[in-house]
């Protein structure tokens, strides 16, 4: 089968529910909230963006709150949760992450939302069969996710201090994955967070680096990989284009479509099929 990655205007979204869409809703520091919809199955990857925002967000894509079928957490820190309390207290969403994250948001999830906590068995969402892997970050139990579909394999990891063996196998094996760049490691270097927030970021659980994400896409490369995001970007000590040129080096001679983030904006939106 041929497939056809291509970016997609706003005013062209309302046609696109007819197959596989995936609606980065924001990434960065502040807020992180992602949509994957395919058919009638909608399920939200992260709740970072407040109510209004998050109900402004889905309006663009022509969809309401009410419509969603799940949310599912990578981990506990606000801009990724900010808005799951609202979000829950308006729609029950079932509530799918690890035991640990799950535990670390307890006290913000509704009675009548269903919480299934994930391990390494494969949970069926709608036309969904969801995986969580996990990765090293500061949080209680983080992790990113494996989505397979019918036609399509996708891995999303934005929060993460270096690429373990199970999310570079994972990799291997994705059509689409959404990987975090989060940082130039000069620019972090010689930048002016305090030295404690440096070590944080550069360590084995904080974030990763323009380089790590580069070798890890090298590596997956050639396999069937064809749209790559480069997500939550520092604002301060990365700049999109330098983050996009190392790596348009790594994918290079793979045919492989890439898409950078912008902190404090949408998209890109993508059509899978």
């Amino acid at each position: 089968m041929t497939e056809t990655f291509f970016q997609v205007s706003v005013s062209s979204l309302k046609s696109l529910f007819v197959s596989l869409q995936v609606f980065i809703l924001a990434s960065g520091s502040k807020a992180n909230a992602v949509l994957l919809c395919e058919g009638n199955t909608r399920i939200l990857i992260d709740a970072g963006l407040g109510i209004r925002s998050l109900t402004q967000a889905l309006g663009t894509a022509a969809l309401r709150i009410n419509q969603l079928s799940a949310v599912l957490l990578t981990h506990e820190h606000s801009d990724h949760v900010r808005g799951l309390g609202s979000l829950l207290g308006y729609t029950g969403l079932p509530v799918y992450a690890t035991a640990g994250t799950l535990a670390a948001v307890d006290g913000v999830i509704p009675v009548r939302s269903k919480v299934t906590a994930m391990d390494h068995a494969v949970c069926e969402i709608g036309s969904f069969a969801v995986r969580a892997i996990p990765v090293p970050h500061d949080a209680a139990e983080p992790c990113g996710f494996c989505v397979q579909t019918r036609s399509h394999f996708l891995t999303f990891a934005t929060d993460l201090g270096e690429v373990p063996a199970e999310l570079a196998d994972a990799l291997l094996h994705s059509s689409f994955a959404m990987l975090e760049s989060n940082h130039d490691a000069k620019m972090l270097r010689t930048g002016s967070y305090p030295e404690f927030l440096k070590d944080r970021i550069r360590s084995s659980i904080g974030h990763l680096s323009n380089a790590q994400t580069a070798a890890a896409l090298k590596a997956a490369k050639g396999n069937g990989l064809q749209t790559v995001v480069l997500a939550h970007l520092s604002d301060e000590n990365n700049d999109p284009a330098l983050a996009r040129k190392v790596a348009v080096k790594a994918l290079s001679g793979s045919g492989a479509e890439l898409h950078v983030t912008t902190r404090g904006a949408m998209g890109p939106f993508l059509n899978l099929e």
